[in-house]
């Protein structure tokens, strides 16, 4: 008797497995397992003891699932993760409020997985290796695959995925039960290695993709392939081919954030440099003589400040007393943030002044704590003045009556012009600008920063804090440079940036390991982590403006907020410290400007001046005739042994001179906006028009694109070129910035993370296709 044909089990695909992709997995796995659960047919024979499949998912990465390319475990241990051990999780906890109050967590966060597998080191202050957090991501997926019911099937293909092609729609046996689902418009993802996979859904959680160029790193790759040189464009830190860096080889690096650290590590630790403890804890560099010469700059010249996390000041979440939820929905006229209703809220009109009074209040009392003689009154004023410019802010609701002169200053001008650099100029009025008169205030308020109360506090605060070196100032912070010359950028000497940017570097190190409490400026740390915090949440459900969190929030706080928040753990600072002592390290300035030297000679790396150089930087030369079992192991080629002509000249024009190399590399982050994709699979898909870049309407009618890609509200399906949203394709990841601002890596634990949120929502909308 012959058995009726098998109806094929509803396929999901999931491209890219790294975090965001794993928790994709997890919620599909989790919800699925409920929603099939005694309704799976049974094994269709006693010969035939295996259960029937009721859904498939096929997980695309040429990487092993969980960890991804970014986290792979064969990368170096000393590469560090820039959040601690306590930050992480794949696994929804009790704050998803998804979840039932009798649903229990499947997996654990990485904090108990760490302790669970003999971690001893501090979780709040133990910044952990690239690898570990790989090895937590690889375990939480054996444990996804493990727990899997068997009518789950999950099938891996380390590979590309190339298309995705959009097939008919088919007809399917149906039982009356089923008359519903009678035809499934089906996706065919077409990957490298030949494999075809027929889907009734896909997500595309591909994270950071290649970048084309653009035309001035064109022009120095360019240069580099025919002078000889060597140009390496942005990329990620591991991937990047550095054992093509010759020892004792110039190295212009542009760029002072994470990933420049990522490469110091490389370059000197990774080679044999070791680093040892002096009294008082400073760290000296003892070099292998296989590190090249590092000479850093960046916009500001200066990297990101450190965090003050560690061990004897962990991170901690701070209580903001101004910048929060229902002082918002008193600015917009609602009565909370949970209902219907959207606040519709400005940053810089509405927002910033809050989240400015909440920098103000911490700043001042903790200098009150550690250096009370800094007032010459009681500090309480302060707080006073603070607490009545919030309650004067709050009584305005609307943009024209929180701007003085409002009908001389443009709504759509005062908006959009919102340069970086006046992001805290505008948070202290001096003497002098308000001798000025109401010309300086129609800058401020072109500045969009300012609000009648400015005056007032700047007036009481120069009063209690006599010493301008003592007052907050946002602006000094992030641009320390600003109006700095340098005759000199070498050690020692009268007027040099290298002594300058040693003296920053220790402050920046001792206020670190002071934690917020010993540290004003480190104080204002805790404050903008929990705003940022508070924004992206504000963000997701729509409570702010878009074009004000693309002009504003993109515009100038972003950048603001990551030079105070986004710096390295301060162990990375105190390497670099010892490494610009050691000779390793030197500093080329802000703006840095990178030209061809084309005077230098494409054959000649063995040139006298190349060699005078590599002599006075105190770093052992290698001998022509270097032992090729040590080249070897270093991963050094026989092109690589030999320095490059220095081709390049890097200047900046706050300090003298030029400095020459023979290698540049692009250490800034990939921008990953989707119109710039080079990847095969995002690049085809747009040209093909079945996605496009997300775009914005501006106050003054212009269309702009964003970086991310057009997407409807969560559960983020992509909308086509012609604006038609697919209902069986979902996009997450660094690709949903349209929608969401500064995406995490994967979830924070306990705090209902939105990463969680969107994947759950996602499983959800795809099991109620199948």
């Amino acid at each position: 008797m012959s058995q009726a044909p098998q109806t094929p089990a509803p396929a999901v695909a999931i491209i890219g497995v790294g975090p965001r992709g794993l928790t994709v997995l997890e919620r599909l796995v989790a919800l699925a397992a409920k929603r099939f659960a005694g309704t799976v047919g049974a094994p269709r024979s006693a010969a035939d003891a295996t259960t029937e499949t009721a859904l498939t998912i096929h997980l695309i990465d040429p990487y092993p699932p969980g960890a991804g390319i970014v986290w792979r475990t064969d990368q170096p241990e000393s590469l560090l993760m820039n959040t601690t051990i306590a930050e992480q999780t794949v696994f929804p906890d009790s704050s998803c409020t998804f979840l039932g109050p009798e649903e229990a967590p499947t997996g654990p966060s990485m904090a108990e997985w760490y302790l669970a597998n003999g971690g001893t080191e501090p979780l709040h202050s133990t910044f952990p290796s690239r690898t570990l957090y790989g090895r937590y991501l690889r375990d939480a997926y054996r444990r996804i695959r493990a727990g899997a019911p068997d009518f789950i099937e999950i099938v891996e293909h380390p590979t590309k995925a190339e298309s995705v092609i959009d097939l008919p729609a088919i007809d399917l046996p149906q039982s009356a039960a089923e008359g519903s689902r009678a035809t499934v418009p089906e996706q065919l993802v077409r990957c490298q290695n030949g494999t075809t996979i027929v889907a009734s859904a896909v997500v595309l959680a591909v994270g950071h993709i290649p970048s084309a160029q653009p035309e001035e790193r064109a022009r120095l790759a360019a240069f580099a392939e025919l002078g000889g040189g060597l140009y390496l464009p942005q990329g990620l830190p591991a991937e990047t081919p550095v054992t093509e860096v010759a020892p004792g080889e110039r190295v212009i690096v542009r760029g002072m954030g994470l990933n420049y650290f990522d490469l110091q590590t490389l370059f000197t630790h990774e080679r044999g440099g070791r680093y040892e403890t002096q009294p008082g804890g400073l760290l000296r560099y003892v070099p292998s003589g296989d590190e090249p010469r590092l000479a850093l700059g960046s916009r500001r010249g200066i990297p990101y400040r450190s965090k003050p996390i560690c061990h004897e000041h962990p991170r901690r979440d701070w209580p903001l007393r101004y910048f929060t939820k229902d002082n918002i929905a008193l600015l917009a006229g609602i009565e909370h943030l949970d209902g219907e209703r959207k606040a519709g809220a400005r940053f810089n009109d509405q927002l910033w002044p809050l989240i400015l009074a909440d920098l103000r209040l911490a700043y001042y009392h903790t200098l009150s704590q550690v250096r009370p003689e800094a007032f010459a009154d009681d500090p309480g004023q302060l707080r006073e003045a603070i607490g009545e410019a919030v309650s004067r802010h709050l009584t305005r609701r609307t943009w024209q009556e929180t701007h003085p002169q409002s009908g001389e200053v443009g709504a759509g001008e005062a908006r959009t012009a919102a340069p970086a650099r006046a992001a805290a100029s505008a948070t202290t009025t001096s003497s002098a600008a308000r001798a000025a008169g109401a010309t300086t205030t129609e800058d401020a308020v072109r500045q969009g920063r300012v609000t009648r109360e400015a005056l007032a506090w700047s007036e009481i605060e120069e009063a209690l804090v006599p010493d301008p070196a003592d007052r907050m100032s946002l602006h000094t912070l992030l641009n320390p440079l600003e109006g700095e010359l340098f005759t000199s950028r070498e050690p020692g000497e009268p007027g040099s940036l290298h002594e300058w940017m040693l003296d920053f570097l220790r402050t920046d190190l001792r206020n670190s390991l002071a934690g917020p409490t010993g540290s004003p400026e480190k104080a204002l740390f805790t404050v903008l982590w929990q705003s940022r915090l508070l924004l992206k949440e504000l963000i997701v459900a729509g409570h702010i403006d878009r074009v004000s969190i693309d002009m504003e929030i993109l515009g100038w706080f972003e950048g603001f907020v990551s030079g105070i928040c986004d710096g390295p753990p301060p162990q990375r600072i105190a390497e670099l410290i010892a490494l610009a002592e050691a000779g390793i390290v030197s500093f080329i300035g802000p703006d840095m400007r990178i030209e061809e030297n084309p005077d230098a000679l494409r054959e000649n790396p063995e040139a006298p001046e190349a060699e005078a150089e590599t002599a006075s930087s105190g770093i052992a030369a290698r001998p022509d005739g270097v032992d090729s079992t040590t080249a070897k192991a270093k991963g050094l080629t026989n092109e690589a042994q030999k320095p490059r002509p220095e081709i390049f000249t890097v200047t900046s024009a706050q300090a003298a001179g030029a400095i020459t190399g023979s290698v540049v590399i692009d250490a800034a982050s990939p921008t990953n906006s989707v119109s710039r994709a080079a990847d095969v699979l995002l690049y085809g898909m747009l040209e093909r028009g079945q996605l496009t870049a997300a775009r914005l309407t501006l106050d003054d009618g212009r269309e702009k694109f964003l970086n991310g890609l057009a997407l409807t509200s969560r559960p983020y399906r992509t909308i086509d070129v012609e604006g038609n949203v697919h209902p069986r394709r979902f996009a997450l990841s660094i690709q949903l910035s349209s929608k969401q601002w500064g995406l995490a890596i994967a979830a924070n634990p306990g705090t209902n993370a939105a990463t969680l949120n969107d994947s759950h929502a996602a499983a959800e909308a795809i099991l109620d296709l199948l």
